[in-house]
Formats: C-alpha cells, structure tokens, sequence
C-alpha cells in the first residue's frame, strides 16, 4: 500500500514530531525541576546551618561580653604563648620581692621528673614544674593564689608539706613546700 506524500507529511509533522517535542519539553522540565529541587534543598540546608551558626555566635558573643570573659581569654592564650620558665620566674620574682627573705623564700626551681598522674592522659602539650620553698603557711598560701591567679594555665599536681625544726630556742620552726605544677601549653600548629 503506497502511502501519499501528503499523507506521510501530516504523520510525520502532524503526530511524530509534535510528540518528539512534547516528550523533550517533558524531559527538560523534569530534569530542570529535579535540578531546581536539589539546588533548593542545599540552598535551605546552608541557610538553616547558616542560622543555626549565627544564633551560636550570638550566644558566644552574649557569654564572652559577660563578667569581661572576652578580655580573660585574650589574657589567658597571651600567658599561654609565652615561655613557661621564664614567665614563671618573672611571675615568682614579682610574687616574692611582696616577702621578706625570711618570712618565705623559693629554694628550687626545675623541670619536675618522673611521669605526671594528669597531663599523660592528654594529648594536649605540657610540661611539669617543680617548686620548692621555705617559709611559713599563710605566705606561701598568698604566693599559691596569686600565682595561679597570673598564670591560669597552671595546675597545681601535687604539694608536699614538711616541718624543718628551729636551729635555736630563739628561732621558729619553718615549713619546707614541694610542689608539682602542670603547665599547659599551646599545641603547634
């Protein structure tokens, strides 16, 4: 059966292609929509992560300006950068020049040995300070306060507290300190 050029003409552009282009306009509009679906989706997750980062911020900023938080820190990781002997030997010598040489003074001053019960259980850098003093309680109580009060990165590992007898009837017995410290350090980048 032949069938007529015309007849072939209206089939072809009358129904095939007429479905072709439906079926492509059908395919680019679901594939766009999939696409703008997905994009709309990570744009709403990044949003959601952005508020979430900006009430997190708003928190931390509330809690930092409270009781001069923000400064504290800023003092803290200052103390943390600098070397921990030689802040620690500024801070005892402006510490003990408040003393008089009898009433407290510092006898030792090295790296601690042996291994610490705190700061193996971290991967956080430190080092371990031994101290030693001779004098009475209250002073070497202030001397404690105030320096961990400058130096808040210590931690102070152990005390010792021994009782050196007077050498005359006329003298007073003195107390020798051993201390321990923990001294926390900035990791290395």
């Amino acid at each position: 059966m032949n069938v007529s050029p015309h007849r072939q003409s209206i089939v072809v552009f009358g129904v095939i292609l007429p479905l072709f282009v439906i079926l492509v306009i059908a395919m680019v509009t679901f594939l766009g929509h999939t696409n703008l679906k997905r994009d709309f989706e990570v744009k709403i997750g990044a949003m959601e992560r952005y508020e979430t980062a900006k009430t997190q911020v708003q928190e931390l900023e509330t809690l930092l300006t409270a009781e001069d938080r923000r400064e504290k820190i800023i003092y803290w990781n200052s103390k943390l950068e600098q070397d921990v002997v030689q802040s620690l030997t500024q801070n005892l010598d402006k510490i003990l020049a408040k003393f008089d040489s009898e009433v407290l003074r510092q006898t030792e001053m090295g790296q601690a040995s042996g291994v610490g019960g705190i700061g193996t259980k971290t991967n956080q850098p430190h080092s371990r300070m031994q101290l030693s003093f001779e004098g009475s309680f209250k002073p070497m109580q202030l001397l404690l306060a105030e320096l961990e009060n400058e130096m808040p990165h210590l931690l102070l590992e152990s005390i010792s507290i021994r009782s050196l007898p007077a050498t005359t009837e006329q003298e007073k017995g003195t107390l020798q300190f051993g201390i321990v410290y923990l001294c926390w350090e900035k990791p290395k980048a």
